[in-house]
């Protein structure tokens, strides 16, 4: 029987959150060199318009190096979201026993156990399929909600990177809201990212303050 492999959707969810570490840290070093270009009195406008050409075209390629690493990821991290969703595998020595008990209870089970069940499944489609043949009232819809569409949350999630990939720097503002996509798809599929692995450097924090400007309307 085949086995579904959520380990590399996490592999891919890691390798996403250090990519948007890297881009957190070009935005803030490019900002910190045209505020300093800015902030020099004794250069004339059209020398400081020609550094600040430099510094953009050199962060462009710089970018551009790391967008091109993080759609690769993302198809990679699909095309395997895909064939763990087709994978019949049913090999976890839990699952004969969660079917017997659903199929036994004449009712709902309570909430606390029909999450603990889904817990245990979560990413592997087929399974939760199975469970909802034989689940009973509310717990078709609980565990209903917590199969991944794959096709929906991985075109949501590209989406974003491109928006941040039109207008970046502009758009650095949506790293965090594409970071907190990465970590539910990821748990969504039976991972969950240690704090370590989530994270997104010493210059995120500058970048949640620039997304709550961005919120506030403050932004030119």
């Amino acid at each position: 029987m085949s086995k579904i492999n959520t380990e590399i959707i996490k592999n891919r969810s890691v390798a996403l959150i250090a990519n948007l570490r890297k881009l957190a840290s070009e935005f803030v070093v490019y900002n910190n060199k045209a505020a300093q270009i800015e902030g020099r009195a004794e250069l004339t406008r059209e020398y400081k318009d020609s550094q600040l050409a430099d510094e953009r075209q050199g962060l462009g390629t710089r970018a551009r190096t790391i967008f091109d690493d993080m759609y690769e990821v993302l198809d990679q991290m699909t095309e395997a979201m895909k064939t763990n969703d087709s994978t019949f595998d049913f090999s976890d020595p839990e699952f004969a026993s969660c079917i017997a008990l659903m199929s036994a209870s004449e009712k709902p089970l309570p909430g606390e156990t029909i999450l603990g069940i889904t817990e245990k499944f979560l990413g592997n489609r087929q399974a939760l399929l199975a469970l909802i043949e034989v689940a009973k009232g509310s717990n078709k819809q609980t565990l209903q909600e917590r199969i991944v569409d794959s096709d929906v949350v991985m075109a949501a999630l590209r989406d974003k990177v491109e928006d941040l990939d039109l207008g970046f720097p502009k758009t650095a503002y949506l790293i965090p809201d594409i970071r907190s996509r990465i970590l539910r798809v990821a748990k969504g599929c039976g991972q969950e990212l240690t704090e370590q692995e989530a994270d997104c450097g010493t210059d995120y924090q500058e970048i949640v303050n620039l997304q709550m400007r961005a919120a506030m309307g403050l932004l030119n």
